[in-house]
Protein backbone atom coordinates (compact mmCIF):
# COMPACT_ATOMS: atom_id res chain seq x y z
CA UNK A 1 0.00 0.00 0.00
CA UNK A 2 1.32 3.43 -0.95
CA UNK A 3 1.99 6.11 1.69
CA UNK A 4 1.08 8.79 -0.88
CA UNK A 5 -2.08 10.91 -0.73
CA UNK A 6 -5.03 9.48 -2.65
CA UNK A 7 -7.53 10.94 -5.11
CA UNK A 8 -11.33 10.54 -5.08
CA UNK A 9 -11.00 7.06 -6.59
CA UNK A 10 -8.49 6.03 -3.92
CA UNK A 11 -5.61 5.98 -6.43
CA UNK A 12 -2.22 7.16 -5.11
CA UNK A 13 -1.16 10.65 -6.17
CA UNK A 14 2.60 10.56 -6.94
CA UNK A 15 3.85 13.55 -4.97
CA UNK A 16 6.59 13.94 -2.41
CA UNK A 17 6.11 16.07 0.69
CA UNK A 18 8.32 19.03 1.50
CA UNK A 19 11.13 18.20 3.92
CA UNK A 20 10.57 20.45 6.99
CA UNK A 21 12.92 23.40 7.53
CA UNK A 22 15.14 22.73 4.49
CA UNK A 23 14.08 25.49 2.11
CA UNK A 24 16.95 27.51 0.69
CA UNK A 25 16.97 30.99 -0.85
CA UNK A 26 20.08 31.93 -2.83
CA UNK A 27 20.69 35.34 -4.39
CA UNK A 28 22.53 34.76 -7.64
CA UNK A 29 24.59 37.03 -9.86
CA UNK A 30 27.41 36.81 -12.40
CA UNK A 31 29.48 34.43 -10.27
CA UNK A 32 28.52 30.88 -9.40
CA UNK A 33 26.71 30.51 -6.05
CA UNK A 34 26.29 27.15 -4.28
CA UNK A 35 23.54 25.79 -2.03
CA UNK A 36 24.14 24.22 1.32
CA UNK A 37 24.25 20.41 1.36
CA UNK A 38 21.00 18.53 0.81
CA UNK A 39 19.93 15.94 3.39
CA UNK A 40 21.26 12.44 2.72
CA UNK A 41 17.78 11.01 2.17
CA UNK A 42 16.56 13.77 -0.20
CA UNK A 43 15.89 12.31 -3.63
CA UNK A 44 14.10 15.24 -5.34
CA UNK A 45 14.43 19.02 -5.17
CA UNK A 46 12.01 21.63 -6.46
CA UNK A 47 13.69 24.74 -7.86
CA UNK A 48 12.13 28.12 -8.67
CA UNK A 49 14.15 31.07 -10.01
CA UNK A 50 12.94 34.68 -10.26
CA UNK A 51 15.18 35.32 -13.30
CA UNK A 52 16.60 33.10 -16.05
CA UNK A 53 19.57 31.13 -14.73
CA UNK A 54 21.98 28.28 -15.38
CA UNK A 55 22.39 25.47 -12.86
CA UNK A 56 24.50 22.41 -12.12
CA UNK A 57 23.86 19.72 -9.50
CA UNK A 58 26.87 17.94 -8.05
CA UNK A 59 29.26 17.54 -5.15
CA UNK A 60 30.72 20.18 -2.81
CA UNK A 61 32.86 21.68 -5.58
CA UNK A 62 30.13 22.04 -8.23
CA UNK A 63 29.99 25.35 -10.11
CA UNK A 64 27.63 26.70 -12.75
CA UNK A 65 28.60 28.65 -15.84
CA UNK A 66 26.85 30.49 -18.66
CA UNK A 67 28.39 28.33 -21.41
CA UNK A 68 27.33 24.73 -20.84
CA UNK A 69 25.37 24.54 -17.57
CA UNK A 70 21.65 23.78 -17.69
CA UNK A 71 19.30 26.68 -18.44
CA UNK A 72 16.16 27.15 -16.36
CA UNK A 73 13.59 29.78 -17.26
CA UNK A 74 12.33 32.31 -14.75
CA UNK A 75 9.10 31.81 -12.80
CA UNK A 76 8.73 28.11 -13.64
CA UNK A 77 9.00 25.44 -10.93
CA UNK A 78 11.28 22.53 -11.83
CA UNK A 79 11.66 19.17 -10.09
CA UNK A 80 15.06 17.46 -10.26
CA UNK A 81 15.98 13.95 -9.19
CA UNK A 82 19.11 13.62 -7.08
CA UNK A 83 19.52 9.96 -8.00
CA UNK A 84 18.93 6.82 -6.01
CA UNK A 85 20.79 4.44 -3.73
CA UNK A 86 22.97 3.19 -6.60
CA UNK A 87 24.65 6.61 -6.94
CA UNK A 88 27.41 7.67 -4.56
CA UNK A 89 26.00 9.55 -1.59
CA UNK A 90 27.97 12.73 -2.30
CA UNK A 91 27.39 12.90 -6.08
CA UNK A 92 24.27 15.10 -6.12
CA UNK A 93 24.24 16.99 -2.83
CA UNK A 94 24.59 20.64 -3.93
CA UNK A 95 23.13 22.98 -6.54
CA UNK A 96 25.18 25.75 -8.16
CA UNK A 97 23.54 28.67 -9.95
CA UNK A 98 24.63 31.65 -12.05
CA UNK A 99 22.55 34.31 -13.77
CA UNK A 100 21.72 34.45 -17.45
CA UNK A 101 21.52 38.24 -17.92
CA UNK A 102 19.96 39.56 -14.69
CA UNK A 103 20.59 38.95 -10.99
CA UNK A 104 17.86 36.97 -9.27
CA UNK A 105 16.87 34.64 -6.47
CA UNK A 106 16.57 30.87 -6.61
CA UNK A 107 14.41 28.95 -4.13
CA UNK A 108 15.18 25.29 -3.46
CA UNK A 109 12.84 22.89 -1.64
CA UNK A 110 13.94 19.40 -0.63
CA UNK A 111 11.36 16.64 -1.09
CA UNK A 112 10.96 13.36 0.78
Amino acid sequence: MSGQPRDDKNAPIPVLSLRPATGQKINFNNSSQRSTEFASSTRVITVFATKNAFIEIGNSSVTANQTNSHFIGANIPYDFSLGDDTISADTFKFLAVIRDSEDGVIHISERE
